[in-house]
């Protein structure tokens, strides 16, 4: 597994990302989509969201859970097209996601898989922040942080969980600021 870059500092300027995949293992899976939102200045100002085709069949329980099937994937960009598109997208920025080891196990898998240069981009972990920030929920799960905050975000799709991360985010940036 990949020494994780973990920053310390909370960020103003970042990239949030997730993934839908095939599974849970970064070595033996496939990331199904990719969703990113750049932040300047805590203003969303750009969106990465594509669909891409896994080359590989889709267990019907991750269909159960994305809503995606085959057929939704099948004539999309493979991950040797869509991963160069989303590297030059996040820039050198920190990279913010919800169990952050998860989802760059997955990138960084696949980079190492189609040759390329390995990212060096700091990162942040949402589920430490909530865990330090928001004690009274009985899991960290992202759906159980989004119903926790009452959002109306959609589950189990890439903006979407971008959305519940960056609240979660913000949410836990704003109670470091006043402990601090």
């Amino acid at each position: 597994m990949i020494e994780l870059n973990k920053e310390k500092k909370l960020v103003d300027d970042y990239i949030v990302f997730d993934l839908e995949t095939t599974g849970l293992n970064y070595w033996e899976h496939k990331i199904i989509e990719i969703g990113a939102l750049k932040y300047r200045h805590n203003e969303l100002v750009d969106e990465f969201s594509v669909l891409i085709n896994p080359e590989c069949e889709i267990p019907e329980i991750i269909t159960d859970i994305t809503g995606l099937s085959a057929q939704d994937l099948e004539n999309k960009p493979t991950i040797k097209e869509v991963l160069p598109e989303f590297i030059a997208f996040i820039e050198d920025l920190p990279l913010i996601a919800h169990n952050s080891s998860f989802d760059l196990g997955f990138i960084e898998e696949n980079i190492k898989k189609l040759n390329i240069p390995m990212i060096k981009n700091t990162n942040i972990d949402t589920v430490a922040l909530a865990r330090e920030y928001i004690p009274r929920v009985y899991n960290y799960k992202l759906t159980t942080l989004k119903n926790y905050f009452k959002l109306d975000f959609g589950s189990h799709r890439s903006v979407d969980d971008c959305k519940t991360t960056n609240y979660v985010y913000q949410y836990c940036k704003d109670k470091a600021l006043v402990k601090n």
